[in-house]
């Protein structure tokens, strides 16, 4: 009988300590990526050509940013119309917003109403909704602008300048 019972208390006891619990790892692997900075070519200048002695305050040419010239195009007597065009490196997949912003102008004529073309989609306003580079690193951005007339007669170069800005979102 104690042979039994020491058998049975040791069962007992087992079955206590025998609450075991099972446990599996796995190791999951982390991917972080990190943005490639943005860089952007040398533009080429913003061309509206040789207009005659000034635009009316209703008056204003428009450059699209396929270089389509429209509005008072009497006014234009020479020269080259084409729009800016510069290239920007991103990562793909990453939206971007592009700004212009430090418009400054000269001669009696007010820049303005800037349209971007980025990667050979639609004609935006360049303050619009994020643009995505889907397919290559480098795509081509194209900026269209109108100049409007003030009612000043202007003579000479218009060195206006306005600044591009392309950030992540």
């Amino acid at each position: 009988m104690k042979k039994f019972l020491a058998i049975l208390g040791s069962g007992l006891m087992g079955l206590m300590i025998a609450n075991v619990a099972y446990a599996a790892v796995q190791n999951i692997i982390a991917e972080v990526e990190f943005a490639n900075p943005v860089s952007i070519t040398v533009p080429v200048a913003l061309k509206f050509g040789i207009l005659d002695v000034g635009l009316l305050v209703s008056e204003s040419i428009t450059i699209a940013p396929d270089s389509t010239v429209t509005g008072d195009i009497a006014r234009i007597t020479g020269g080259t119309q084409a729009a800016s065009s510069m290239t920007v490196t991103a990562t793909t997949a990453q939206p971007l917003s592009i700004q212009v912003s430090n418009i400054t102008n000269n001669t009696g004529y007010t820049l303005g109403s800037f349209i971007c073309n980025y990667d050979t989609g639609s004609n935006t306003a360049c303050q619009a909704a994020p643009y995505l580079l889907t397919s290559v690193a480098s795509a081509p951005l194209l900026i269209g602008a109108t100049l409007f007339g003030t009612g000043t007669a202007g003579v000479g170069v218009f060195n206006g300048s306005f600044d591009v800005t392309v950030v992540y979102q």
